[in-house]
């Protein structure tokens, strides 16, 4: 391995807490890592994409992205699926080796794991991460018929640390993978790329790089100086240029809506208005009935009627972006303007009023603004008052740390990781964490970030999210138990707060928060309550052998396994905490 590339690895690894592997597993984490975030904007966990074990099918890194997202539980796509009513997928595969030279045999290899698993009757060894994924597409598969714009994509990369030279044997194996995989008749387009270490150097720097799109933006006006804003402008947009700031290259919707707990509304009465408005013709017309879209961005750089925007997000039209990029092949569309806001600032409380004041269109709950935006931001900073020895850092954003090298990526909390551990622990449904967050935070409306709550809950279940995952990378939790990570967080609060909640608005809750915070961040009380629960799992009497656990009799289960250990334990004189 060269020394630039050797140099991005231990950066990554030291980022990412992942010392403890052999530099063959490093090196397939910062190839998926690298290719993962060019095609996705999200947080993602680095094990939702590796796939690298026995069993992997010549396969290092296999994700599928639906609707612009990341899939990686079955319930998530039926989720996303239904409440948008179509289904874009794009399929990929990763193979990575440390070898400093291109081998036709391996990517002979790699293109035969990939036929076997698009295959109806795979003939190869699949680990569990490959059957899962794989059951994930064949869901896919069965809801072609909301494939309405267009059919999945399939890309292969396979990576290594020498120079691609254009060598004609390899084009040739490739050329000849690709057409065998393409006559499968399942995708609009397959791909596969070999790239060196220039490419996955170039790949792993850009993920420091925050969005940016180059539109034209010729019809707009000026607005007059506006406190904390550098620079706001007023007009309407082409429809072609708008698309380029809402999709990727492949016509995937991007993650940059900042209402992305509310999201998309689905087939609501406003949202059929608008697609009806398109499918009747009646383009001219829109600019003037839609109240277009906000964007806010870091910076913009304009060059005549060129704007080059970076690091931005709609605040308002998640709405009329998802209908325009579900309406992109009506004839004639074309003619559409899109009424367009664009305002450039740093000042976090100029966002959270332009999100509140412009989200007027949808129906929406006052309380679910007020969820999106002044709630996430206390407790963003409420994670930053934590001077404590395990800093964490709550991801308001999208990536909004990635280019700080000071912050660890598992230091990092996302909204989907904070809404799946305060639900599990605090809410008693690590059952109910498989689906999409945001239905998630549908399912509990009222009960989740209401502005009463004490924000020390969230803190606690986020702390003890840091903590599990670093136990199951230090090896001291086993592997095969990270399948029920949630349901081990439940067990734990049961153990250090008992089965009876004081109410979230309660100074009695901040009071034993804080008491279970004590015990979380000194190392080996953390190690050996999380062993208790995890030996409590395993007792009580749930089949080890499943993959999943998705019932609220397994919770209830869990509950009186901890009863029975409770009680067991007081009878021997010992204690329990939270007893």
């Amino acid at each position: 391995m060269d020394k630039i590339t050797g140099s991005l690895l231990h950066s990554f690894v030291a980022q990412n807490e992942l010392e403890r592997m052999d530099e063959s597993t490093q090196f397939e984490h910062f190839s998926n890592y690298s290719i993962a975030s060019k095609h996705f904007r999200g947080s993602f966990e680095l094990d939702d994409i590796h796939s690298g074990a026995g069993g992997d099918c010549a396969i290092d890194g296999i994700f599928i992205i639906v609707n612009g997202r990341i899939v990686t539980e079955a319930d998530e796509l039926n989720d996303i699926v239904d409440t948008a009513g179509h289904l874009d997928a794009d399929l990929y595969f990763i193979q990575s080796k440390t070898t400093s030279s291109f081998s036709g045999a391996d990517i002979g290899s790699f293109i035969h794991g990939v036929k076997d698993f698009l295959s109806d009757t795979p003939q190869l060894v699949q680990n569990l991460k490959i059957q899962k994924i794989k059951k994930i597409w064949e869901d896919i598969i069965l809801k072609s018929s909301y494939m309405v714009n267009r059919r999945p994509y399939c890309k292969l990369f396979y990576i290594c640390t020498g120079k691609w030279v254009e060598d004609k044997n390899l084009k040739a194996v490739i050329s000849s993978g690709v057409n065998e995989i393409d006559s499968i008749g399942l995708f609009d387009s397959v791909n596969l790329e070999a790239l060196g270490a220039s490419e996955v150097q170039r790949l792993y720097h850009e993920t420091k790089n925050k969005l940016s799109a180059t539109i034209t933006f010729q019809n707009k006006v000026t607005l007059p100086d506006i406190n904390g804003v550098s620079e706001a402008y007023l007009g309407v947009i082409p429809f072609g240029e708008y698309l380029k700031l809402i999709q990727d290259e492949n016509q995937t919707i991007h993650s940059i809506f900042d209402d992305n707990v509310r999201d998309f509304q689905g087939n609501n009465q406003v949202n059929k208005k608008i697609k009806n408005t398109l499918e009747s013709g009646d383009f001219d017309l829109f600019c003037v009935l839609n109240n277009g879209v906000t964007i806010v961005a870091t910076s913009i750089t304009p060059v005549s009627n060129r704007f080059t925007i970076r690091d931005y997000q709609v605040v308002n039209g998640c709405q009329t972006s998802h209908v325009l990029h579900d309406c992109q092949g009506i004839e004639g569309v074309e003619r559409v303007f899109v009424p367009i806001k664009i305002i450039v600032t740093d000042d976090e409380d100029i966002k959270t009023n332009i999100t509140l004041a412009t989200n007027s269109q949808t129906e929406v709950k006052t309380e679910q603004l007020e969820a999106l935006s002044v709630f996430q931001k206390k407790l963003e900073l409420y994670f930053n008052a934590e001077k404590n020895s395990i800093p964490l850092y709550y991801e308001r954003r999208s990536q909004q740390y990635n280019s700080n090298a000071g912050i660890k990526r598992t230091q990092i909390i996302s909204i989907p990781i904070q809404i799946k551990s305060f639900a599990s622990m605090f809410l008693s449904s690590p059952h109910l964490v498989t689906g999409y967050y945001g239905t998630i935070v549908k399912r509990f409306s009222g009960q989740m970030f209401n502005e009463e709550h004490k924000y020390s809950p969230y803190y606690v279940s986020a702390l003890s999210y840091f903590r599990i995952e670093q136990f199951f990378r230090s090896g001291d939790l086993k592997a095969e138990n990270k399948k029920a990570r949630f349901h081990i967080m439940f067990i734990v609060r049961l153990l250090c707060m008992g089965e009876q909640l004081d109410l979230f608005n309660s100074n009695k809750m901040d009071k034993n928060c804080e008491k279970f915070k004590a015990t979380l961040l000194k190392d080996n009380e953390a190690l050996k309550v999380f062993k208790e629960a995890e030996s409590i799992f395993e007792n009580s009497g749930l089949d080890m052998d499943k993959k999943q656990y998705k019932s609220e009799s397994e919770t209830e289960q869990l509950v009186s396994a901890y009863k029975a250990y409770n009680k067991a334990s007081k009878s021997d004189g010992k204690i329990a905490a939270g007893s």
